[in-house]
């Protein structure tokens, strides 16, 4: 396996032929200052650009029109003299000059209209153009070709640490050259579900020849496809050595989209690495900063849930590095370097599994429930030994066919508990249950929302009055299953003819036949998209309500902290160095214009904490400050205080 490097920077360039002398002051001396003080051990750097420019002397594409040197080979020169990697990026789906010259080479949909990611085709030169605006391009014939010559002259050029080939799995594609290559696989055109197929096979086939290329000449040379991060597309992942989680989550998705990506890349074998960028916003933004303290607290959380780290730059069109930006890696970076010893090859804790839906709401909404309550959980796998768990959780869309369902029910019967929201456990053509929730399910909802009343059992929801309900439940009859939570429905859905007030309708006073919540032994149902809901509206009663169900059967897991909601808690297992680790973050994001923001991170004090270690344990101590701190263990229940949580804290306990 390739090993990524933990302190990398990912420097973009992307370079209008419209700026004179491109690169004039790069220096060897200043890019290897912003690596010294950023404390890099690798850094992308680019040899050609989303403008279509290449930055080396180049003999089968285009050099850019006003670089007068080789600017990439200076690059790596640089890094390697001080011991940095530097592998190489080069562009896929954006190449404007080569879109300009090869009109034939461009997506094209069904009507044979160009496709563009923003902007039209059409724009008039004086309009303005939007952010992220280019043309989509097809890695398919000539345009491939000159895709794999030029990584050939790369190979041959240089000594290549590694290949970043960006914008990968565009839009479907219906040119000339697909649609012909459909033809010949026996694929209908007019089908959609077909140019599926084919632009899966183009791409796989563009990835193992790119593979191919690169490791004739270097075959230790990591490999990474971006867009191929993607959990709901396992079939792009056999091709790259690693995985680069592009997650800014200052206007990509928010702070609490990276864990859960993680906890999935953590399952297949190979390393990954969290990317942030120091921008305020997001990529190509020149003069946008984030605080130095925002992006070690974006490194800690990195590294809490073992990704290697990537902080995305920008270099200006002059060739010159900032040196204030790496003075901010740097401060980042530096504690990054400090506490790479207790981060990396590490075993999950939890006993808690989450079988994702396919659905990114759905899924990212349970997974911030309970990173709100500090409760950890691990992505559960197809091929997973489920004697692993004790409760599993299907948010809102886990379809079962027989052979899944049959394998639930057994793990049911072992005494598992199971948690199921929404259509989670019905038949692929959602008719039936799979699993005996105590209920048989009676389809969908009769009004677009509806009102939950919970039950005495689900005590610790702090609302006894019908809660309003954005998405009505799903309508189940029981059968012997015991009621937790009623539901009341209104009295008429809101339209022109039948309508109350300013928004939704208020509740029948009786409650409906069919209840929103049931327990039938170790499973519980919740009828409500619960996971969708609390993505798309965060009522905390939502989050509250399904943490209330959940602690029926699993009222012991293996991590305990008490922190408010906007920490972050992950305990893992080191086995090589006999220790266990609890990583504990604490960092409020705000919303400030367009942008989540980290600025104030108020420290927390005698943060108290509850651990199952089945190991006897011999020491308690912070890292990585190395202060021993005091510890109780009862019965494999260890009880500890944090004395002060600020920014990030490690808590590590030894073992026999």
């Amino acid at each position: 396996m390739i090993r990524l490097a933990t302190r990398q920077v990912h420097l973009d360039f992307h370079t209008s032929e419209c700026i004179p002398d491109v690169g004039a002051r790069f220096s060897k001396d200043n890019f290897q200052a912003a690596l010294r003080r950023g404390r890099l051990n690798s850094i992308t750097i680019f040899a050609k650009c989303h403008h279509g420019w290449c930055y080396y002397p180049t003999c089968v594409g285009s050099m850019h029109p006003t670089l007068g040197f080789d600017l990439t080979g200076a690059m790596i020169g640089a890094a390697h003299e001080i011991g940095v990697r530097a592998p190489i990026y080069f562009t896929i789906g954006w190449s404007a000059a080569d879109a300009q010259r090869h009109p034939e080479w461009v997506v094209r949909d069904r009507e044979g209209k160009p496709l563009l990611r923003g902007g039209t085709a059409d724009a008039r030169p004086d309009e303005k153009m939007p952010y992220v605006c280019w043309t989509w391009l097809c890695p398919t014939g000539a345009y491939a070709e000159l895709i794999y010559a030029q990584t050939r002259e790369i190979c041959a050029r240089y000594p290549v640490d590694g290949f970043f080939y960006d914008i990968c799995f565009g839009p479907l594609c219906w040119c000339r050259t697909c649609t012909e290559g459909m033809k010949q696989a026996g694929l209908d055109p007019a089908r959609e579900e077909d140019a599926r197929t084919w632009h899966r096979q183009k791409w796989q086939q563009f990835m193992m020849e790119c593979r191919k290329i690169l490791h004739a000449s270097h075959p230790d040379a990591s490999l990474f496809f971006n867009g191929s991060a993607n959990i709901y597309a396992p079939h792009w992942h056999e091709w790259n050595t690693h995985f680069e989680l592009e997650d800014l989550p200052t206007t990509w998705g928010g702070y609490d989209k990276f864990p859960l990506r993680a906890k999935y890349f953590a399952r297949t074998g190979k390393d990954y690495l969290g990317m942030t960028g120091k921008f305020h916003t997001s990529w190509g933004e020149f003069g946008g900063f984030k605080s130095a303290r925002a992006l070690r607290y974006e490194c800690a959380t990195m590294l809490a849930f073992g990704a290697r780290c990537s902080i995305g730059d920008q270099l200006h069109p002059s060739g010159e590095m900032d040196l204030e930006t790496y003075r901010l890696i740097g401060h980042a970076y530096e504690y990054v370097e400090r506490i790479e010893p207790w981060c990396y090859d590490t075993e999950e804790t939890t006993r808690l599994g989450v079988i994702l839906s396919g659905q990114a709401k759905s899924d990212e909404g349970f997974a911030r429930m309970l990173l709100e309550k500090q409760l950890d959980f691990d992505v559960v796998r197809a091929d997973d030994d489920l004697s692993r768990f004790d409760v599993l959780i299907l948010p809102d869309a886990v379809l079962l066919d027989e052979e899944r369902a049959g394998s639930l029910r057994a793990f049911a019967e072992r005494g598992g508990g199971i948690l199921l929201t929404g259509q989670s456990g019905l038949d692929p053509g959602r008719t039936r249950f799979l699993l005996d929730v105590g209920a048989n399910y009676m389809g969908a909802a009769n009004y677009e929302n509806d009102y939950l009343e919970v039950g005495p059992a689900l005590n610790e929801v702090w609302v006894k009055s019908p809660i309003l309900c954005y998405e009505a439940a799903a309508q189940v009859w029981p059968t012997d299953g015991e009621v937790l939570a009623q539901l009341r429905e209104p009295y008429f859905n809101r339209t022109y003819a039948h309508y109350c007030s300013h928004r939704n309708t208020p509740y029948r006073l009786e409650p409906a036949r069919h209840p929103a919540a049931l327990r039938k032994g170790r499973i519980i149902y919740l009828a409500h998209p619960l996971c969708r809901m609390y993505y798309e509206h965060g009522m905390q009663l939502y989050r509250d309500y399904l943490v209330a169900a959940l602690g029926l059967i699993y009222p012991s897991p293996v991590m305990r902290v008490e922190m408010p909601s906007a920490g972050r808690a992950h305990f893992v297992r080191q086995p090589t160095e006999k220790r266990y680790i609890l990583h504990l973050l604490y960092a409020p994001p705000l919303l400030r214009g367009i942008a989540l923001v980290l600025e104030d991170m108020p420290p927390l004090y005698r943060v108290k904490v509850e651990l199952r270690v089945p190991e006897k344990v011999r020491k308690v101590y912070l890292a990585p400050q190395g202060r021993n701190i005091s510890f109780d263990q009862k019965r494999g229940v260890v009880r500890l205080t944090v004395p002060k949580v600020e920014c990030h804290q490690m808590v590590v306990l030894t073992y026999a």
